[in-house]
């Protein structure tokens, strides 16, 4: 069984992976050393997208009935990430979401092709797609308490190094965080834009001209590369530029 020198060996040779292939067997033999038998990293999607950071060892053929049955996107461990910031055991999906008759469906879909029981790890990085790391036993094998801190801690560690790894290889720097900082100023207009302000009002508020408001919105805009103000507010709000306290005056 892993210790705590395996973790901290995990996350020393995880900062010093070159290839994605390299960390996947790396991930693989030490989730195994602790007990699982398999694991899964990635984002999530609500729908079909390119370019998303996926590794994993699940079985082939429960990968399969994954998307060939779009499950994936109902998928309830992937659902339940948006609703805690720790990791949790398949068992205790109940207790985060409220399971649809689908969702119930691919839980039993998942035991039937192997799938025991789970831990899984939320990612939750401002400007990507929710994340997570799950690490999973055959049908029948019970859940070792004792590793789940340690499982915490690879999961972390592990999808930090994959982004860093996609971001070298694949260049995809929209999709892993990297954007262009909106300057206070811009801020404050957007903000405003977000609260259904036109330029003239936000002008009045702010003391500026009504063209300079509009200079700074249409230069937020162009740094996101959006054509509307509502797509730019949606932005910097998966950003985390704007946080919904902002947006919502109270």
């Amino acid at each position: 069984m892993g210790t705590f020198r395996d973790v901290q060996n995990f996350v020393h040779d995880a900062r010093s992976v070159t290839t994605l292939g390299n960390l996947h067997e790396l991930l693989q033999a030490t989730v195994q050393s602790f007990g699982f038998q398999y694991y899964a990293l990635g984002h999530h999607a609500s729908v079909a997208q390119d370019n998303l950071l996926q590794i994993g060892n699940y079985p082939d053929a429960w990968m399969h009935t994954l998307y060939q049955r779009e499950y994936i996107f109902d998928d309830p461990v992937l659902r339940a990430c948006q609703n805690t910031a720790v990791g949790f055991r398949w068992s205790e999906v109940d207790k985060l979401i409220e399971l649809s008759a689908k969702q119930k469906e691919i839980l039993a879909c998942a035991s039937r092709a192997g799938m025991g029981e789970g831990f899984t790890v939320p990612v939750h990085i401002p400007g990507e797609c929710t994340g997570s790391c799950s690490f999973a036993y055959r049908v029948g094998k019970p859940l070792n308490e004792a590793v789940l801190p340690a499982a915490h801690c690879i999961g972390g560690f592990g999808f930090e190094a994959a982004r860093r790894l996609a971001r070298q290889t694949d260049g995809r720097k929209r999709t892993l965080g990297i954007v262009e900082f909106l300057t206070s100023r811009q801020l404050d207009c957007v903000v405003l834009v977000a609260r259904g302000k036109s330029d003239w009002e936000a002008a009045q508020i702010l003391g500026l001209s009504q063209d300079t408001v509009h200079q700074h919105v249409e230069t937020a805009k162009r740094k996101y590369g959006v054509a509307t103000r509502t797509q730019l507010v949606i932005r910097a709000l998966f950003d985390n530029q704007l946080g919904f306290e902002d947006v919502i005056a109270r």
